[in-house]
């Protein structure tokens, strides 16, 4: 088992999933949140105030002013004059599987995400908030013996198409590699490590699906229009859910292995508005977390700088409690075991041997 994102033996109150009763309460928040923002918390409070524990909807909720300069701070490049486009969702992970259907009826049957589109080959689940949401693409391996990884990411951004023009100036100005669009409405390149990025892509679209690029290169076109139809008539065929399922709200982490953990910080700090909550990129874990929307990407320090950089490993925020969580993962026979100390998060395998994190949240009374 790979070590935790998590920093296990931190103690800190986590807050209960009800808005703030009164004005002390809410000013409460306003000074934990103050304390996070001058570094006085250590790396699992931060993750804890993030949304680990209590959803990020729940802290937008809960904390405006906060919630209002954390967006705010997180439109401000540090490159010395370049311009950001701060994302705001994952529009999705592109997964390998040995067989789509199997994976896909594991997260519908599991998380309740919903199917977008299914062509029988593979499929988009997306899960959260109807018009941004949060998803994965998952697709059957190319070969038998493949092994199993995240491919590549996307990223969500509002308003993709006033920006697009703007947005390959920049790459182009920062001297990003392999820029290249992802049909009409995507912009795909590689990062700082060589890992594949659709970097910017709308929130959700009918030109946004698996395999788009080639009949999407004219959104409107009968081709993309065609082809995303195609994906429409098999969106039912996923299994129907045979429990209790959760209520993921974003990635409560995504961890993407990579050599140079500071150059690839300042890439999606600086680039995609991404905020860093975590540095210990200097550390001898070589690790740092970055929140955008009620997501959080953590940069890791590969073992071998000479490898390749990749990610097979993620997990969830979900609405339920801690305790319903490990109780419904042990009643469904996935062995959870515990991420953090006290335990509200719990890692599983899914049918692909990716390890995946169901991060609750644990009630508490100020």
């Amino acid at each position: 088992m790979e070590r935790s994102p998590f920093k296990a033996g931190a103690r800190m109150p986590s807050p209960s999933l009800c808005p703030p009763r009164n004005d002390r309460e809410e000013a409460t928040m306003e000074r934990n949140w103050g304390d996070f923002e001058g570094s006085k918390t250590d790396r699992r409070q931060v993750l804890q105030a993030l949304g680990l524990i209590a959803t990020g909807a729940f802290a937008a909720s809960v904390i405006p002013k906060a919630a209002a300069a954390f967006a705010a701070s997180a439109a401000q490049s540090a490159a010395g004059g370049g311009k950001a486009f701060p994302v705001t969702t994952v529009n999705h992970l592109a997964l390998a599987a040995a067989n789509y259907a199997k994976s896909r009826d594991f997260y519908v049957d599991l998380f309740g995400m919903r199917v977008a589109w299914d062509d029988g080959k593979q499929c988009a689940l997306e899960f959260g908030n109807l018009t941004s949401p949060n998803g994965m693409y998952i697709r059957s391996l190319a070969n038998p013996g493949e092994k199993p990884t995240v491919g590549h990411m996307a990223f969500g951004i509002p308003n993709f198409m006033s920006q697009k023009a703007a947005m390959k100036a920049e790459l182009e100005r920062r001297g990003v590699k392999n820029i290249r669009p992802d049909g009409e409405k995507g912009w795909s390149c590689d990062d700082p490590a060589g890992y594949l990025l659709n970097i910017w892509v709308p929130e959700k679209d009918k030109a946004m699906f698996p395999g788009a690029a080639g009949p999407c290169a004219v959104a409107a076109s009968e081709k993309c229009v065609a082809a995303w139809e195609a994906g429409q008539k098999n969106i039912h065929a996923a299994r129907k859910p045979s429990g209790k399922t959760f209520q993921p709200t974003g990635y409560s982490f995504i961890i993407l292995n990579v050599p140079d953990v500071p150059k690839e910080r300042d890439f999606y700090r600086d680039l995609l508005g991404m905020k860093v909550v975590s540095d210990q990129s200097q550390g001898p874990d070589g690790e740092c977390s970055l929140r955008f929307g009620q997501n959080t990407l953590v940069l890791r320090k590969l073992g071998n700088p000479a490898d390749k950089p990749y990610c097979n490993r993620f997990g969830f925020a979900v609405k339920n409690s801690a305790d319903a969580v490990e109780a419904e993962l042990k009643r469904r026979g996935l062995k959870p075991e515990p991420d953090s100390e006290p335990s509200f998060s719990w890692n599983i395998m899914d049918p692909d041997g990716y390890q995946v994190g169901v991060s609750g949240y644990v009630p508490t009374t100020l």
